[in-house]
């Protein structure tokens, strides 16, 4: 009756374990197929794409800035300063009648050098040089720039003087640079509609973003440079701007 019994307690530890085992293998099973969507849902939340934008704006220069320099020279240092003054009054009275002097007029220092030319083995030649930058700043850019083709007449009349290159400026950049700035993320995101589109997938949010070196160039110019450029030499301008937009993509 023993033995009986024993048995019978075996044949029920049978479909016990295979039981056990089943629950285990539907659990893995469930879990296994939790972890892959899981991992799927992360992989459609992380995929990205990264696009360029860029965009002009054009701008035109609103002030314009000139230095001149006069010089005169003599034997010794006064009369070469009174001799500057005379022919700095020439010069100013000059720009006034041209309407050049609307804005802005500062005369720098006097700068004075005392010069020994060596004309021969034995022989030298000692005067003072001295010299004055007369600095004028206007929004009349039409005024300085007449006047500036004309500078050939004072150094007719004999006058000592040289002129640097008209720099145009504009006091509207910081608004043109925002404006490009905004057309580019533009034309970024638009990049990116195109590109995802053709996936099959939706453009969603913008995750990052970097903003290039801005390019202030001359109108139509196609210069670029790795540190940018800041055009001054041209009265007509473009401004430049390069976005790196990265965005997420939904499908």
């Amino acid at each position: 009756m023993v033995a009986t019994v024993q048995s019978r307690n075996r044949s029920f530890d049978i479909p016990e374990l295979f039981l056990g085992l089943l629950a285990i293998g539907v659990a893995v099973v469930l879990m296994a197929h939790i972890f892959a969507g899981t991992v799927k849902d992360t992989r459609r939340s992380r995929d990205t794409i990264k696009v360029t934008g860029s965009a002009k704006k054009p701008i035109s220069a609103n002030l314009v800035r000139w230095t001149l320099t006069v010089s005169a020279e003599a034997p010794t240092a006064p009369p070469a300063v009174r001799r500057l003054r005379r022919e700095s009054t020439v010069v100013r009275s000059f720009l006034r009648r041209a309407g050049a002097l609307g804005g802005g007029f500062s005369p720098s220092v006097v700068r004075s050098e005392k010069i020994v030319e060596r004309l021969s083995k034995t022989r030298t030649r000692t005067y003072y040089l001295v010299t004055q930058q007369l600095r004028v700043s206007t929004r009349d850019i039409d005024a300085v720039e007449a006047v500036s083709a004309r500078i050939a007449q004072l150094i007719e009349r004999g006058i000592d003087v040289s002129a640097g290159s008209l720099a145009y400026l504009s006091t509207e950049l910081t608004q043109a640079k925002l404006e490009a700035l905004d057309a580019a993320t533009q034309d970024a995101r638009k990049r990116a509609e195109i590109l995802v589109k053709g996936l099959g997938g939706k453009l969603g949010q913008m995750r990052a973003s970097s903003l290039g070196v801005y390019q202030v160039t001359p109108r139509d110019s196609t210069d670029v440079s790795d540190y940018g450029i800041s055009d001054t030499g041209s009265r007509e301008k473009d401004v430049t701007a390069v976005v790196s937009a990265t965005f997420a993509v939904n499908h």
